[in-house]
């Protein structure tokens, strides 16, 4: 059973959730339904509606969207944040997509390089492409539940004997990172030693502030800590939790730029530790 972190004593000062109200993307959806109640609402069946719907839009004959593996995995994850469920049109994208991106291989060059707009709003740091794309899409075969086909356990042993081989490199941590996001939603790799390993790494690194050095992505990587239940992640979790707290905005939210993504990385951590 997850416990209930003894973190939740700190609060957040300003209601986090006020930016999601009328957000048609796909995050401001989940909020909206999930944390604002609105799943009954006319408003908010007809911006569901549109934004699926757009989300859709363009799909080609063999599942992709424009033949592009990032362009069918920034689809496939608006849809994981929507939809929910795996519908005919999803499990021909993933079909397509497993059959480009898991090919045996992490050293493959064979799309072209990665522009970092493309990855707005992804749960996944600009690095090395193969890596990148292979862990974007294991994290999307599982969510829509496909985390028990070959090919899928074989690249997650890929990857865990790539952390093993990796685990002394510390210039490699924005591939790190993609890693331990896609292992969160597979529990055997959760509880990989090489996983647990990456986890202790991460605590090594962060500062007594409760930030982790560049290129070590900050909301990221709180949204993740809050879904792993081992020590080192809830200490690592209770010392940024103050951090969030003080570097709260007046309007609820977190951020320069992108903040309603930030924002909906930081609540989605929240709501998971019981703290909001």
């Amino acid at each position: 059973m997850k416990q209930v972190d003894s973190s939740q004593a700190v609060r957040m000062r300003y209601d986090p959730c006020q930016i999601f109200a009328q957000s048609k993307s796909p995050a401001g959806l989940y909020a909206r339904k999930k944390w604002l109640g609105e799943a009954e609402s006319p408003a908010w069946q007809n911006d569901f509606n549109e934004t699926v719907a757009s989300l859709l839009d363009g799909q080609s004959a063999d599942g992709s969207w424009s033949q592009s593996p990032v362009e069918t995995i920034r689809r496939l994850f608006g849809l994981h944040l929507t939809v929910r469920e795996r519908t005919g049109d999803i499990e021909q994208a993933l079909k397509w997509l497993i059959g480009q991106v898991l090919t045996g291989d992490l050293s493959g060059t064979y799309f072209d390089d990665i522009p970092p707009a493309a990855l707005r709003e992804l749960p996944f740091v600009n690095a090395r492409q193969s890596l990148l794309l292979v862990c974007a899409t294991l994290f999307l075969a599982s969510v829509f539940q496909l985390e028990n086909d070959e090919r899928i356990q074989a690249h997650c042993r890929l990857l865990s004997r790539w952390l093993v081989a990796q685990e002394e490199n510390d210039e490699v941590w924005p591939e790190k990172s993609n890693i331990l996001r896609a292992f969160i939603v597979f529990p055997a790799s959760a509880r990989d030693s090489g996983t647990q390993s990456l986890v202790s790494a991460l605590e090594h690194q962060q500062k007594p502030s409760g930030l982790w050095p560049a290129p070590i992505p900050f909301f990221l990587t709180v949204n993740v800590l809050a879904h792993l239940d081992d020590e080192s992640a809830r200490r690592q979790w209770r010392k940024a939790l103050p951090l969030l707290s003080g570097a709260q905005q007046k309007d609820g939210a977190w951020g320069g730029e992108d903040r309603e993504w930030n924002t909906f990385l930081v609540v989605h951590a929240l709501k998971n530790k019981h703290c909001l």
